[in-house]
């Protein structure tokens, strides 16, 4: 029953196809960079950008992109990665698999975990020693950064600094019954992160809310949590902006240093924000890169 639901859901993925080949990772190295393979599967690339004059050590930014779990891929972020390595860290835009793969959320933060450990080996051999780690994302991306933080914050191969996160589906059960990016159908969306039969009648199940609850980040909050930088657009009409809020509120709670930048009147995708809306997001993110890297 439960492959049967998640068939249906990835119909409208299989309309996309051809979109899907757009976004497919070439083997050559992007401008600047170096494509890194860390898995078999045709999408377990990443990109990285070393600073000029890199030292023994450096630390890192590591970037998701989105797509509502389904479509793009690392040189959707690249251009992220080339600013990291300007101001002298080590920039990185991962790929993942992707819910038309069958890869379901649990699997896509398995794939930023190869990543990750890949990645601390690549900067080994080339006698780097990985110093620590801001995790960012947008959208599925900001939602697999929050996931990864939040449940390997403590065992990550490269330390967790802090993360950022915009435009996120911070709290899955938002989507329950309600429509964005893939489908309009919220329920099919969940059970195909989730990888249980998530419906109506059964998301107060004990054993639906239990398979949410391991990738939904706001489920994950412990004290333990590593610092959140939460970007959102109070007009999004894809991720609601409730999404945020809700996660700073339950970080706060658990005492964890959050801060919620809103974006007033603006939509789902922040980088088409005004000038002075972007530069508090930079601001913020290098006043916390001085308090904890």
């Amino acid at each position: 029953m439960l492959k049967t639901i998640v068939s249906v859901f990835l119909t409208l993925a299989a309309l996309f196809s051809g979109m899907r080949g757009l976004f497919a990772a070439p083997p050559a190295s992007p401008e600047g960079g170096e494509v890194i393979r860390y898995g078999a599967a045709s999408n377990q690339y990443m990109d990285v950008f070393l600073p000029e004059n890199v030292g023994d050590t450096a630390n890192v930014v590591l970037t998701i992109h989105g797509g509502s779990w389904m479509f793009g891929d690392q040189r959707q972020f690249d251009a992220y990665g080339r600013q990291a390595a300007e101001y002298g860290y080590v920039g990185v835009s991962v790929d993942h698999r992707k819910l038309t793969n069958n890869a379901r959320a649990a699997e896509m933060n398995d794939d930023i975990l190869a990543a990750v450990t890949e990645l601390k080996s690549y900067l080994e051999e080339k006698g780097i020693a990985a110093g620590k780690m801001i995790v960012a994302g947008h959208s599925s991306g900001a939602h697999l950064a929050l996931l990864y933080s939040y449940t390997h914050g403590q065992d990550s191969p490269i330390p967790v600094a802090f993360v950022t996160a915009c435009s996120s589906p911070a709290d899955l059960t938002l989507f329950a019954g309600g429509g964005t990016g893939a489908g309009n159908n919220g329920y099919t969306l969940l059970t195909a992160l989730a990888d249980e039969n998530i419906t109506a009648a059964t998301i107060g199940s004990e054993k639906a809310r239990a398979a949410l609850a391991r990738v939904n980040p706001i489920d994950l909050v412990t004290p333990d949590a590593p610092p959140t930088i939460l970007v959102h657009g109070d007009a999004d009409n894809v991720v609601p902006y409730e999404n945020s809020v809700r996660l700073y509120e339950k970080l706060r709670e658990n005492g964890v240093d959050a801060e919620l930048i809103t974006y007033e009147g603006q939509g789902h995708f922040i980088r088409t924000a005004p000038q002075e809306m972007q530069q508090r997001r930079l601001d913020l993110m290098l006043a916390w890169a001085e308090k904890y890297l």
